[in-house]
C-alpha cells in the first residue's frame, strides 16, 4: 500500500489509502464487501484524484480499538475482541481473500463502545506493498494492552506462549486457544458432501469452478487446471545445462482472479491492447504482444529479455495466450519459475490471471490484463 491516512470529524472517522503505482485493485472483491459479503467489514470505495487512485472507507459512531483499549484491560475485553479477529479472518480465507489485506492497526480496526462489535478494514488490493501478516499481528497486541491486576493473568502467560511453541502459525489452533482461554467450545460446523462454503459463495468440489446461487463462474483456482505442454523444436529451446527436475514439487491453490473480476491499476487510457508484466525491479511496462511470449536472458532466445540477471535461464518461461486466457510456462529453468510464491512444474502451464505475481528466478514480475 501508498500512504494510509486517517482523518476525524467528531464521531466519524475516514481512511484513506493512496496506493502505489504497482499496486491495482479487485472490483470483484469491493462489490463483495459493499454487498455484505461480511458485516464486519467497513465497506471501501475507489477515487481517482488527477493520476492518483485511493481506496477510502469511513466509520462512524465507533471507536478505534486503540481508543477502547487505553484504559485497564481484562481478560474478557481482550479475548472478546482478539476472538472476533480470529473468526473475521476465518471468513474471508474461505471467500477466497487474502487475509494479509487486512489493515491489523489497532488506530484501523474500530469497535462499537455498546456492543462491543468489531469493523475492520480489508484493502481489496493487487499486489499488496504492504501486507502484514495475520500472526505477527495477533502475537503482538498483548504488549500494546495494560491488564487488569484485579484478575489471574494466567492466561496471558498461555497467549504468548502459544506464539513460541506453534510453528508455522495455524488459525484453526489459535482459535481453539482462544476458545478454551474464554471457556468455551469448538462447534464443529457440517457442510454437505461435495460442496465447499466460500462466504456468500459455494464451490462445487466436483468441478474446478466457484459459483455463486446463479451458476455463473466467478472464480478459478489455477492450479486446478495444469496442462502439459505441447512443445516442438521452435518453440521449446531448451539449454544444455538446465536440466533440474521439478518432478514431485507441490504445487497448491492461490487466490483467484477471472470472470467478472476487474483489475483497476493504471488509467483507463492507458491500458494496453495486449496483456502486460510490470518488471518490480525496474517497473518496466513489458507488453505480452505475442500468443507466445519467451522471457529469458539471451536475446535471441526471447521476446523480453533480461540482461542484467544471471540467474535467469536463456529461455526461462513462456506466456502463452489462447481464448482470452493467459498461462505460464517454465522452459526447465535452472532457477525454476514461481507462481504467487510457488514453483511451478517444468513444461506444463499454468493459468494466471490479473495481479499474479510471478518470479523467474529471483526476478519479481506482476501480470495484467
Amino acid at each position: 500500500m501508498g500512504k494510509t491516512t486517517i482523518e476525524q470529524n467528531g464521531n466519524k472517522y475516514v481512511v484513506l489509502n493512496r496506493l502505489s503505482k504497482s499496486e491495482a485493485v479487485n472490483e470483484r472483491v469491493i462489490i463483495a464487501i459493499s454487498e455484505g459479503l461480511l458485516d464486519s467489514l467497513i465497506p471501501v470505495v475507489l477515487e481517482k484524484k488527477k493520476k492518483e487512485k485511493f481506496v477510502k472507507c469511513s466509520v462512524s459512531d465507533m471507536i478505534p480499538l486503540k481508543t477502547y483499549f487505553t484504559g485497564i484491560v481484562n481478560k474478557k475485553m481482550f479475548l472478546d475482541v482478539v476472538l472476533q479477529i480470529v473468526c473475521l479472518i476465518k471468513e474471508c480465507d474461505k471467500s477466497l481473500m487474502n487475509s494479509n489485506n487486512f489493515d491489523l492497526e489497532t488506530d484501523k480496526i474500530f469497535i462499537d463502545p455498546k456492543t462491543k462489535a468489531i469493523k475492520c478494514i480489508f484493502w481489496p488490493i493487487v499486489n499488496n506493498q504492504s501486507e502484514k501478516l495475520v500472526s505477527q499481528f495477533l502475537k503482538e497486541i498483548p504488549f500494546l494492552i495494560v491488564f487488569s491486576k484485579h484478575e489471574d493473568n494466567g492466561y496471558i502467560s498461555e497467549y504468548i506462549k502459544f506464539f513460541k511453541n506453534t510453528t508455522p502459525f495455524s488459525i484453526n489452533s489459535f482459535e481453539k486457544l482462544i476458545l478454551e482461554l474464554s471457556g468455551k467450545t469448538v462447534e464443529s460446523t457440517h457442510t454437505p458432501s461435495g460442496t465447499t462454503t466460500y462466504g456468500g459463495y459455494s464451490k462445487d468440489t466436483s468441478s474446478n469452478n466457484l459459483k455463486g446461487e446463479t451458476g455463473n463462474t466467478i472464480a478459478y483456482n489455477p492450479f486446478e487446471n495444469v496442462i502439459e505442454k505441447k512443445t516442438d523444436d521452435n518453440n521449446n529451446i531448451e539449454d544444455e545445462d538446465e536440466k533440474e527436475d521439478d518432478e514431485g514439487t507441490s504445487v497448491l491453490g492461490a487466490e483467484s482472479y477471472s470472470g467478472g473480476t476487474t483489475v483497476l491499476g493504471a488509467d483507463e487510457e492507458e491500458i494496453p491492447a495486449f496483456p502486460y508484466l510490470i518488471r518490480v525491479k525496474t517497473d518496466e511496462n513489458i507488453s505480452v504482444n505475442k500468443p507466445s511470449f519467451r522471457i529469458g536472458k539471451e536475446r535471441k532466445y526471447s521476446d523480453y529479455f533480461v540482461s542484467d540477471n544471471n540467474a535467469v535461464s536463456r529461455s526461462h518461461a513462456d506466456i502463452i495466450t489462447r481464448e482470452h486466457r493467459y498461462y505460464i510456462v517454465d522452459n526447465n529453468s535452472v532457477n525454476k519459475t514461481y507462481v504467487d510464491n510457488r514453483a511451478i512444474p517444468i513444461n506444463k502451464e499454468i493459468e494466471i490471471f490479473p495481479g499474479t505475481k510471478i518470479r523467474l528466478a529471483n526476478e519479481d514480475f506482476i501480470f495484467y490484463i
